[in-house]
């Protein structure tokens, strides 16, 4: 396995072990050591979070026990004082004794003031015909039908906490959030006579002293939920005066406690705020850029310096041990300095003088024999280079021309372009060789110079593999077969023709197809043509027929030593499919 691996890394590049030592030395540990500093910071934050919620939960669970009680304590006082007993249980005769009784108790008890809170009102309720309801003293008949009285009367509980949503049957006001705190009054059992005391605590004075524990713990949202009821939120849109929201879920809940006050099984909510990580990167904003400063900024700028003093040099005697200059081997510049690479540098600077002068006195003798060898095969590809038929741009361009002066189109700038791509590619011959797609550029200046010269009749189209762009093939060769089908096969057809041009590499080989939809041949003069396209050679061009695909297949057969295949199929009237196959060399 370890030699595996030494022979994996022998394999690789330069700078490929450098980004690996970089990965695995240096990334990879930096980022384990801050993803173990990142947890920290986050557990951290996270806790710190917790510790909140749990404090303000705490806190309203506190305050809502500190109101009730405030008002249990004096429910209590009330609860054993005789004088309202005596009070709610006598018969008065008139409304006139009820009123003297009632304002000779009020001018004797502190049971009004003791009670009478800025956030809180009482009433009592007895089963007494003879009260006159008013200033706390209410008839119990008025509340039998109320939800709370039912709901109080149902729990067979002596005191009960009440949070309910509706309209006051003591008060003409709209409906709202009501809570009350329900005392039955039974400590002097004589007469049984049913009476009970009733505070309510303000609503809103609720909700605005838990908003302030709210405000000064970092605006934490909370609720207060009795059975699916949010009764009490920090949601502004909760008011008094809308009914109560039902929670259906506990998706942004972050932490929960219950309490029960009074018969009433409550539970806080502290609901979730942005994400706990988003806000320990802006807390500990400062750390983190360090932590990214060191974890990538510092170690790309050490693989920057390496780059510069390492791989770079040897990047650049890699270079010059791969090229040449004027038939001599290039010498290398990086010889200052004692390193290892400054000695390669020279070492290989003593080798290739050596072979630059072996070069001067043996190489070039050798290459004089063989030049006019070679010139003269250059001469004959240049001779078939000549002879490719340019018929077709006169034609063009007195196309052009009585376009652009019937018409005025703008067109003809267009055409005129196509028309100086052609003619460059006939003038220019540095190289025989050209790449696929460039070819293709000639092909679609060449179909556009047709298509504009046939009008309607003539559509076409070009389906390049990207696999095959980049592949050689000698200059013209593809336009010559294309320039045969417009020729040969549009143009003596009336009707409406196309051409398709595809290239794509299968099983080792690049195909080249050209398609028409002209008017065909017959199958003598296919087999004419099979025959002079496979057996293309000088003596056959001199005989002046079909000179162009002649020159073409000769080409062809030249550039690939003869490694190549032309097959033909037509059938008249209907068109012709041109198919060569190159076998793609090793």
């Amino acid at each position: 396995m370890n030699n595996g691996i030494i022979k994996k890394l022998y394999s690789m590049g330069i700078k490929q072990k450098i980004i690996l030592f970089y990965l695995v030395c240096i990334i990879i540990p930096l980022f384990v050591v801050d993803e173990i500093i990142a947890g920290i910071i986050f557990n951290a934050e996270k806790t710190e979070r917790q510790g909140l919620n749990e404090g303000v939960a705490s806190s309203i669970a506190f305050i809502l026990e500190s109101d009730f009680g405030m008002i249990d304590e004096i429910a209590k006082s009330v609860y054993i004082s005789s004088g309202i007993y005596n009070f709610l249980n006598t018969r008065y005769a008139s409304e006139y004794d009820y009123y003297l009784a009632y304002n000779n108790f009020r001018k004797n008890s502190t049971l009004w003031d003791l009670a009478s809170l800025e956030h809180c009102k009482f009433n009592f309720y007895a089963d007494n015909r003879t009260l006159v309801g008013g200033g706390g003293i209410q008839n119990i008949k008025v509340i039998e039908d109320t939800d709370w009285y039912k709901d109080f009367k149902n729990s067979g509980q002596s005191k009960l906490l009440w949070i309910g949503y509706y309209k006051d049957e003591t008060s003409n006001i709209e409906d709202r959030k009501h809570i009350y705190l329900i005392q039955a009054l039974d400590y002097y059992p004589r007469p049984s006579k049913e009476k009970i005391l009733v505070f309510e605590l303000d609503y809103d004075y609720l909700v605005n002293e838990l908003m302030e524990i709210s405000g000064v713990n970092e605006g934490v949202g909370f609720e207060v939920v009795e059975g699916d009821r949010i009764v009490l939120s920090s949601d502004l849109s909760d008011t008094s005066h809308e009914e109560f929201r039902i929670r259906t879920d506990d998706k942004n809940i972050d932490h929960s406690i219950e309490t029960t006050i009074y018969g009433c099984r409550m539970r806080i909510n502290i609901l979730k705020r942005d994400n706990y990580i988003k806000r320990a990167v802006n807390k500990y904003f400062f750390i983190v850029l360090v932590l990214v400063a060191f974890s990538f900024i510092l170690p790309l700028l050490g693989m920057i310096f390496i780059k510069n003093i390492f791989t770079n040099r040897l990047i650049r005697l890699s270079n010059t041990v791969k090229g040449y200059n004027d038939e001599h081997l290039e010498l290398a510049t990086d010889t200052e300095g004692s390193d290892e690479i400054s000695l390669l540098a020279r070492n290989y600077n003593t080798m290739a003088r050596r072979i630059n002068y072996l070069i001067d006195t043996v190489y070039k003798h050798q290459l004089r024999e063989s030049e006019s060898i070679m010139a003269r095969q250059k001469a004959e590809l240049l001779a078939l280079q000549s002879q490719i038929n340019p018929h077709f741009l006169f034609n063009a361009l007195e196309s052009i021309r009585m376009h652009s002066i019937i018409k005025h189109e703008q067109e003809t700038a267009r055409m005129i372009e196509n028309l100086a791509v052609i003619q460059r590619q006939y003038v220019e011959w540095d190289s025989d060789i050209v790449k696929i797609k460039d070819e293709m550029n000639f092909v679609k200046a060449y179909l556009d110079i047709q298509s504009y010269r046939f009008g309607d009749r003539l559509s076409y189209s070009i389906d390049i593999d990207d696999e095959a762009y980049d592949y050689d093939i000698p200059k013209l060769s593809i336009v010559t077969f294309v320039e045969n089908a417009c020729i040969h096969g549009v143009e003596p057809k009336a009707s409406k023709c196309w051409i398709f041009v595809r290239s794509y590499v299968k099983n080792d080989s690049l195909y080249i197809e050209i398609e028409d939809t002209g008017i065909g041949m017959d199958e003598e003069e296919l087999g004419q043509l099979v025959d002079k396209m496979n057996n293309a050679s000088i003596e056959l061009l001199k005989k002046g027929t079909r000179v162009g695909i002649i020159n073409a297949c000769l080409r062809l057969k030249m550039y690939s030593k003869d490694m190549i295949r032309f097959e033909v199929s037509s059938e008249e009237a209907v068109g012709t499919i041109v198919t060569i196959q190159m076998k793609l060399k090793q």
